[in-house]
C-alpha cells in the first residue's frame, strides 16, 4: 500500500467512526448492544413527493354542494375515517395550493418538506410517525411552528393531545380524530379495522360580534346598507367544502388566523377583499353580499343536511 493510499483510507475510516451517530440517526441504523435508542428516528420517506397540475379538468366532487354526496366519494383509511391524502393522491380531490392573484409565503405554493421520523415510544410498539412531507402539502410552516410546536425539544403527552394541545389542534377538529385514528400515527399498534364512521369536521358556526341588537349596524361595522342583521342565522362556514377545492395554506396563516374566534370577519373587509372576499368576489366563487345572504347564513338544520 502506498503512502498516500493510507493516509486515504485512514481518512475515510475516521469519517465513518465520526459520522456513525449522524448516519444512524437519519438512515435509522440499529445502536450497537447497550447503546439508547435515540429520541428521534429518521425515516427516508416511502411516498415520493405528490405532482399535483392545477388544471382545469376539475373532479367530480366539486360538483356537489351535499356533505353525505361528499363522504361517499372520499376514501376511508384503515379505521374508516376519511383520508385526506390518499384523496389526493388519488386525485379524487385537487386542492389548490394558492388563491389566484395572491402572492404565496415564501413563493413556493407546492412545498413540500419531505423529512418524515419517529417520535420515541415506551416501546417500538408505539413509536409515533409524523409525516412532514404529508402536513407540508396542506399546512404553512408558520401555522404550527412556532404558535404550536417549537421547532426543537417540545414534549407531547397523549393526555395533552385529548385536551387539544399540541397535535389535537386539528386532529380531531379539522382532521381524523385522534380517538378513533391510533394506527395512524403508532403504524406497529394493532388495531380492528373499520370501526369509526367517516365524518367530514370542521364545520363551523360563526360567533357574532357582540353588538347592541336594537341598534343599526353602521358602515363603520360593516354593514354598508345599515341594516339590521341580527335577525339573519349566525354564518356557517363548511370547512369540508373548501378543503376539496383549496389546500389549508391558501387561507391559512395569510387570510386567517387558525383559532376559534381569533380573527374577526366584516361585512364591509369581504365586500374589500379581504377574509371571505379574497375568493367571493364573483371571480373565484360567488360574491358575498345581498342577494347571496342564505348561502353562508343558514340554519343548522339545512347546513347539517
Amino acid at each position: 500500500m502506498t503512502g498516500g493510499s493510507g493516509w486515504r483510507l485512514a481518512a475515510v475510516c475516521l469519517l465513518v467512526i465520526g459520522c456513525r451517530q449522524v448516519a444512524g440517526t437519519v438512515f435509522d441504523i440499529p445502536p450497537k448492544s447497550g447503546e439508547e435508542r435515540p429520541a428521534t428516528v429518521a425515516r427516508v420517506p416511502a411516498a415520493s413527493p405528490l405532482v399535483v397540475s392545477e388544471d382545469t379538468v376539475r373532479p367530480p366532487i366539486e360538483g356537489t354542494l351535499n356533505a353525505d354526496s361528499a363522504t361517499a366519494m372520499l376514501p376511508r383509511d384503515h379505521a374508516g375515517n376519511i383520508d385526506w391524502m390518499a384523496a389526493l393522491r388519488d386525485g379524487v380531490i385537487k386542492p389548490r395550493s394558492a388563491i389566484a392573484g395572491r402572492a404565496r409565503h415564501l413563493g413556493e405554493p407546492d412545498f413540500r418538506f419531505a423529512f418524515d421520523f419517529y417520535l420515541q415510544g415506551p416501546d417500538s410498539t408505539f413509536d409515533a410517525y409524523f409525516p412532514h412531507s404529508s402536513h407540508t402539502e396542506w399546512v404553512d410552516c408558520r401555522q404550527c411552528h412556532g404558535p404550536i410546536f417549537r421547532y426543537r425539544g417540545t414534549n407531547i403527552s397523549m393526555a395533552d393531545i385529548f385536551q387539544g394541545r399540541y397535535c389535537g389542534e386539528c386532529h380531531g377538529k379539522v382532521a381524523y380524530p385522534v380517538n378513533s385514528g391510533c394506527e395512524r400515527c403508532h403504524q406497529s399498534l394493532p388495531m380492528p379495522p373499520d370501526r369509526a364512521q367517516p365524518e367530514l369536521l370542521g364545520t363551523v358556526t360563526m360567533r357574532r360580534v357582540s353588538l347592541d341588537s336594537a341598534a343599526l349596524i353602521s358602515d363603520s361595522i360593516g354593514n354598508s346598507a345599515g341594516v339590521r342583521t341580527d335577525e339573519l342565522p349566525p354564518a356557517i362556514f363548511p370547512h369540508w367544502l373548501h378543503r376539496v377545492r383549496f389546500r389549508c395554506k391558501a387561507c391559512h396563516v395569510d387570510l386567517f388566523e387558525p383559532r376559534a374566534g381569533a380573527t374577526a370577519i366584516l361585512m364591509k373587509d369581504i365586500n374589500a377583499g379581504e377574509a371571505c372576499g379574497a375568493c367571493h368576489n364573483g371571480a373565484v366563487a360567488f360574491r358575498a353580499g345581498f342577494g347571496n345572504c342564505q348561502r353562508c347564513h343558514v340554519s343548522n338544520t339545512l347546513a347539517s343536511r
